[in-house]
């Protein structure tokens, strides 16, 4: 089975991330399945040496402009003749709607997220505007595709929004791996207050501004680790940081490798996003068995359990954070059955092994169509 995967890029976010993971994976576990792999964007840092290294074909798509790609691509598709045609993210999946057409593989999709939903917020109307161009595009071109890849149900239910109910999708929800020993007892740099550590891009969308508000409260008694890309959030969470007083209580660690090697560090993960597709981050903490504090949303009520797990509070609610962190510093919550459950529920569904079998059967399963 040959498969060409183009995405947008190997680098930056969770999608990337997990795609690149499953390729390797599959690559090395599969024999009957090779990969040829196109991408957009050179966005570093990210997967692509690693690609490289394992044999896996990468080509980088350079042309300019919509059509100029369109035709690229559709003649790389042409030259490997692959089985299944499989892009993941909405200017990829654009290219390959649009390189399908009279073409003969199979074309698919991830859904990776949940880009038209109503808690978004945009800056200025003509970024509103471009997403209503985007989402009548992207709805108008959906019957290009055969079947659709969704990383999580609540994703899935969004998009039936938009494609209508007959969307032909299945579900295999992001991995990870299971950590390697990490000593979780090891004194952190932050050992006498409550160490709160969460993953973000510093974007509106990871709802950080009212973390940072709720922390006023706790200055002298928690510590925040803030893990992530700088973004258009990034001015707005440093001057709230110098304003109130918070440059001792509040550390932002930009990207880095070792991203579950500080995560194990900290007493709990806390996300207080406004929306998700599956959350990549959480999971990651769950592998080395944090208690969670997390916004109440539906991806999130997907992957953990309350008052089992993780705490929840509503949607930009500063006293519901608040009220969270509280009940810890009073002892009220057991953060060491709490995190053993997160390990347990991260054992159930959530591995590397759980992702790539399921990919695996995926994509096995989509071939069978075809014959």
């Amino acid at each position: 089975m040959k498969i060409l995967i183009l995405i947008d890029s190997f680098g930056r976010g969770g999608a990337e991330k997990s795609t690149a993971m499953f390729i390797l994976k599959l690559n090395e576990l599969y024999k009957d399945i090779n990969f040829v792999c196109v991408y957009l964007y050179p966005y570093r840092p990210g997967s692509y040496e690693e690609l490289q290294r394992n044999n896996i074909p990468l080509i980088h798509l350079k042309e300019k402009g919509l059509f100029q790609k369109v035709k690229k691509f559709r003649r790389i598709i042409k030259d490997h003749n692959p089985d299944i045609v499989h892009s993941v993210l909405y200017e990829s999946n654009l290219i390959k709607r649009l390189s399908s057409i009279g073409l003969n593989s199979i074309f698919i999709e991830s859904l990776v997220n949940k880009p038209y939903v109503k808690e978004r917020e945009y800056q200025t109307k003509s970024v509103e505007y471009k997403s209503k161009v985007t989402k009548f595009i992207d709805k108008r071109t959906a019957f290009l595709v055969d079947h659709f890849h969704s990383v999580g149900y609540a994703v899935a239910a969004h998009y039936k929004e938009v494609y209508g109910k007959n969307l032909k999708f299945t579900v295999v929800e992001r991995g990870r791996p299971v950590p390697a020993d990490i000593n979780l007892q090891e004194t952190n740099e932050y050992e006498n207050f409550l160490t709160l550590v969460t993953t973000a891009r510093q974007e509106y969308q990871k709802g950080l501004i009212y973390l940072l508000e709720a922390l006023i409260t706790f200055k002298n008694k928690v510590r925040l680790k803030i893990i992530g890309r700088e973004g258009s959030s990034t001015p707005q969470l440093k001057i709230f940081v110098k304003q109130n007083q918070l440059e001792n209580s509040v550390k932002f660690y930009g990207f880095i490798e070792n991203v579950v090697e500080v995560v194990s560090k900290a007493d709990v993960y806390v996300s207080a996003s406004l929306y998700e597709g599956l959350p990549g981050s959480v999971i990651e903490a769950m592998s080395v068995k944090k208690p969670l504090i997390l916004s109440d949303i539906e991806e999130h009520r997907e992957v953990a359990n309350e008052n089992e797990n993780a705490l929840f509070f509503k949607s930009k609610d500063i006293e519901g954070i608040r009220s969270n962190i509280n009940q810890i510093l009073e002892n009220k919550i057991d953060l060491t059955s709490f995190g053993n459950k997160s390990f347990e529920i991260f054992n159930e569904r959530f591995t590397e092994d759980a992702m790539v079998k399921g990919m695996a059967q995926f994509y096995y399963n989509v071939l069978k169509t075809k014959n």
